[in-house]
C-alpha cells in the first residue's frame, strides 16, 4: 500500500509539472500583479465596508471560522492553481463548467446594483457641499399635509444641538413619523412610488450620475489588472483612515458608548433563531465575497508558488478587524440617534440602504464641527468602497470573457468600454422612481441564496469528484506546504452539510417572505425568479467544458 501510494503521488507530481507548463503558456499575454501587495490591496478592498458588519457577532464570527474562511482559501487555491478565471478553472471538472456562467450572472446583478450605489453616492456627495445640509431642512412639499412639525426631543450632546424635527401624517399625530433624512431620501432623491408597477419617471441627475460611476469604472480597469492594482492603493486604504476618524467624532456624542455596548453584547435569545444563522453566513459570504468569482479571478494573476495560504490569513484577520471597526462606526452613530430620539437601539433603523443615505446623512447633519466636511468625506469613502467591488466583479467577467476568447486578451480597452456602456444600460431601471423594487428583485432573487448553492457545487466538483486528496497534492505541490487537518474536515464535511442546510432554508424562507415584500406584485416576484441563475440547476450541472 505504501508503495502503491508513492507512486500514486509521483504521478500526480508529474501531473501538476506538465498542468504547470500547461498554466505557464496559457497565461503568456494574460498578464500579472507587478506586485504582490496589488493582490492583497485588491482582495482587501473588496472586504472593507460599512455593510461589512453582523448584528450577531458570535454566529457570524463562527461561521466565518468554519465557513468563510475555508471557502475563501479554496477559491484563492484555484484561481493561482489553474492560472484561468472563474468559468475556464472548471477545466478540472467539465462537467460543473455551468456553474462559472451562472456565477457570471450573479455577477453582473451585482456590478448594476453597486453601480446604483455609486450613483446615490455621487449625488449625495455633490449635495453635501451645500449649507446646510440639504437633508436637515424641512420642504413642506415632502409632507402629505404639506406642513412641517417638531418633535419635541432635543439632543444634549455638545456638538449634536439641532431638534429631531419630524413630518407628522395627516391621518394621526403619531402615525408613522419620519425624519428628513429620509423624507429627503425618499421624496427628493429616489421619487419613490408606490411600487413596481407604478414605473413613471426617470431621474436625469440619477441617470449622470450613474454615468459618472462607469467612468470611473472604466478608468479603473483600462488596462486590466495593472491599472486595477494601482487603483487598490487608494480603495483598499483611505476608507480605514475614514472610518477611524468617524469612530473618534462619533465617541464625542451622546449615546455612541451605549450603542457599541448594544453592539457587543451577545443577544442569547437569539442563537436559537434560525434566520440569525442564516443572516450570518450570508454576511460572512459577502463580506469575503465569497462564490461571485472574484477571487478566482484575483488570484490567477499571482505567481504560480506565491503564498497563498499567507495572504488568506492576512486577508480574513483584516476582514475580521473590518467587521469590528464597522460595527463600531455603525452602532456607536445608531447609539447617538437613539439617543436623540429617544428610541431604542434597534428600532432607530430597519438597515439596508437606509443605513448610508439616512441614518448616516442624518447623524453627520448634527455635527456642528464643519457638517459638510464629514458628508463630503464619507460619501468619498463610500464611493472607494463601492468602485473596489465594482472594479473587482467587472474584470471578473472580463477575465473569463478574455479566458474563452484569448485573442481578446489584446483590447483590453475596448471589452472594458463596451462592457461598462451595456451595465450602464442595465442600470437604468434603478434610476426611475421604482427602482428601490428592482433592487429588491436583484438583491433577493438575482443573488439571494445563489452564492451558497455555487458553493455547494464548488465543494462537489473539487473535494467529491476531482478528490479532496488529489487537491491537496495540488497545494502541496504549489505550496511545499501540507493541507492540516483543519482544512480537510471543513472543506470534506463542515461546509457542505452547513451549507446544504442553509441552501434548503433559504429558499424556504425566500418562498415565504418573497410574496410579501411591499410594492412587488405577483408577476414581479415571478420575474425575480426568473431571475435567478440557479433555477436551471441541470443545466449548470451538465454544461460541458
Amino acid at each position: 500500500t505504501e508503495i502503491n501510494g508513492d507512486t500514486n503521488q509521483i504521478q500526480i507530481d508529474k501531473n501538476n509539472e506538465m498542468n504547470q507548463i500547461d498554466r505557464n503558456n496559457e497565461i503568456k499575454g494574460r498578464g500579472q500583479w507587478s506586485k504582490g501587495i496589488e493582490f492583497l490591496l485588491s482582495c482587501i478592498s473588496m472586504s472593507v465596508g460599512l455593510g461589512n458588519v453582523c448584528a450577531f457577532l458570535i454566529p457570524y464570527l463562527l461561521l466565518l471560522f468554519i465557513i468563510g474562511r475555508p471557502m475563501y482559501y479554496l477559491e484563492l487555491v484555484l484561481g493561482q492553481f489553474s492560472g484561468r478565471g472563474p468559468i475556464k478553472v472548471w477545466k478540472c471538472v467539465p462537467a460543473l463548467k455551468g456553474i462559472g456562467f451562472a456565477q457570471m450572472f450573479s455577477t453582473g446583478y451585482i456590478i448594476i446594483f453597486y453601480n446604483y450605489l455609486m450613483a446615490l453616492t455621487i449625488y449625495y456627495f455633490i449635495q453635501s457641499f451645500q449649507d446646510p445640509l440639504p437633508w436637515t431642512e424641512c420642504q413642506p412639499e415632502w409632507s402629505p399635509t404639506g406642513t412641517c412639525s417638531a418633535n419635541t426631543t432635543t439632543t444634549t450632546s455638545p456638538i449634536s444641538s439641532a431638534p429631531d424635527i419630524r413630518f407628522l401624517g395627516d391621518d394621526d399625530a403619531i402615525q408613522s413619523q419620519k425624519s428628513w433624512a429620509e423624507l429627503y431620501y425618499e421624496k427628493h432623491v429616489l421619487h419613490k412610488s408606490s411600487g413596481l408597477d407604478d414605473m413613471n419617471w426617470i431621474s436625469w441627475k440619477l441617470v449622470l450620475c450613474l454615468m459618472g460611476s462607469w467612468v470611473m469604472v472604466y478608468l479603473s480597469i483600462i488596462k486590466g489588472v495593472s491599472s486595477m492594482g494601482k487603483v487598490a492603493y487608494f480603495t483598499a486604504v483611505f476608507p480605514y483612515v475614514v472610518l477611524i476618524a468617524l469612530l473618534a467624532v462619533a465617541l464625542t456624542t451622546d449615546g455612541a458608548v451605549e450603542g457599541i455596548k448594544f453592539f457587543f453584547t451577545p443577544k442569547w435569545d437569539k442563537l436559537l433563531e434560525p434566520i440569525v444563522w442564516y443572516r450570518a453566513v450570508e454576511q460572512s459570504f459577502f463580506s469575503l465575497a465569497v462564490c461571485f468569482g472574484s477571487l478566482i479571478m484575483f488570484s490567477s494573476y499571482n505567481e504560480f508558488h506565491n503564498n497563498v495560504y499567507r495572504d488568506a490569513i492576512i486577508i480574513a484577520i483584516l476582514d475580521t478587524f473590518t467587521s469590528l471597526l464597522a460595527g463600531c462606526v455603525i452602532f456607536s452613530n445608531l447609539g447617538h440617534l437613539a439617543h436623540i430620539t429617544g428610541k431604542d437601539i434597534d428600532k432607530v433603523v430597519e438597515g439596508g440602504l437606509g443605513l448610508a443615505f439616512v441614518v448616516y446623512p442624518q447623524g453627520l447633519g448634527t455635527i456642528e464641527w464643519v457638517p459638510q466636511l464629514w458628508s463630503v468625506l464619507f460619501f468619498i469613502m463610500m464611493f472607494t468602497l463601492g468602485i473596489g467591488s465594482s472594479v473587482a466583479q467587472v474584470e471578473t467577467i472580463l477575465t473569463a470573457i478574455k479566458d474563452e476568447f484569448v485573442s481578446l486578451h489584446q483590447k483590453k480597452e475596448i471589452l472594458a468600454a463596451i462592457a461598462c456602456v451595456c451595465f450602464c444600460l442595465l442600470g437604468l431601471p434603478l434610476t426611475t422612481d421604482a427602482g428601490t423594487y428592482v433592487m429588491e428583485l436583484l438583491d433577493n432573487y438575482g443573488v439571494g441564496t445563489a452564492v451558497f448553492f455555487y458553493g455547494i457545487c464548488q465543494i462537489i466538483g473539487i473535494f467529491w469528484i476531482y478528490g479532496l486528496q488529489r487537491f491537496c497534492f495540488d497545494l502541496k505541490f504549489m505550496l511545499n506546504k501540507s493541507v492540516g487537518l483543519f482544512w480537510k474536515v471543513t472543506w470534506g464535511f463542515a461546509a457542505p452539510v452547513a451549507l446544504i442546510v442553509i441552501f434548503i432554508y433559504g429558499n424556504i424562507e425566500i418562498g415565504r417572505t418573497g410574496s410579501q415584500k411591499p410594492g412587488i406584485p405577483a408577476w414581479g416576484t415571478g420575474i425575480g425568479w426568473a431571475l435567478d441563475p440557479t433555477v436551471d440547476r441541470d443545466h449548470n450541472l451538465q454544461t460541458k467544458g
